[in-house]
């Protein structure tokens, strides 16, 4: 979806097709993070970090399989990434400040503001497409309700100790049910089904057609170039 909107955004006429009758994949069910050094929104809240610090970060965790070129294309192409959607789409995001790296003890790690998380999406800005994309995973919801792998988690993990959080689960809990009676669902999309969400009500703004149940049954191939393909 992220190289199907890019290529529109750049003129190119562009068709996605899906093999399974929902859109989203497996991002859909995902915790919808990103880890991206140097990225907006950290820049944004005074996060202090430098890209020797995460190149060696990456250096030390990636250990025999480093590579120089590679990480280092992804450093300096993850930031202007990030705010290319921001500029040109509907993806947004939160940054997880309290969100240390994984392994905070080696060389160049951070205790937060590399991980950003797709904010949360309102699903009835797809319409009729919401029928469309991938549920989340039933097993991480409660009755349904889908918490926030970013801030939600944080209130709901203060509820009962602080009267902030409690007035927001009180809210998210009221609005799932009302969600639910009057649409048969929730329509707050968090993680990573706001950011499948999101990807796709920026590629429907821009009249890109998404063909689902329609796997691709033979690449044609012309010299060593793919040069088309067959969907059935």
């Amino acid at each position: 979806l992220s190289a199907a909107l890019t290529a529109r955004l750049h003129g190119l006429d562009v068709l996605v097709v899906e093999k399974q009758p929902r859109f989203g994949g497996t991002t859909a069910r995902s915790g919808g993070w990103l880890w991206i050094p140097l990225n907006a929104l950290s820049r944004a809240e005074g996060v202090r970090d430098e890209l020797a610090h995460a190149r060696a970060y990456l250096r030390e965790e990636t250990g025999a399989h480093f590579d120089a070129e590679r990480v280092d294309a992804f450093l300096e192409e993850g930031p202007r990434m990030i705010d290319f959607f921001l500029a040109h789409t509907a993806v947004r995001f939160q940054g997880g400040y309290a969100f240390p790296d994984y392994h905070p003890g080696q060389p160049g790690a951070l205790p937060g503001g590399r991980p950003i998380v797709a904010e949360p999406f309102d699903g009835r800005e797809l319409g009729e497409r919401l029928a469309d994309l991938a549920p989340p995973l039933r097993e991480l919801s409660f009755a349904g309700l889908v918490i926030g792998s970013g801030n939600d988690l944080k209130h709901f993990f203060h509820f009962t100790r602080s009267a902030e959080s409690f007035r927001f689960v009180v809210r998210r809990v009221l609005s799932h049910v009302w969600d639910v009676l009057r649409h048969g669902r929730g329509m707050r999309l968090v993680n990573g089904n706001a950011l499948a969400g999101r990807l796709g009500k920026s590629l429907f703004d821009l009249g890109v057609p998404l063909w689902l149940n329609s796997p691709a049954r033979e690449l044609l191939r012309e010299g060593g170039s793919v040069t088309g393909a067959v969907i059935e």
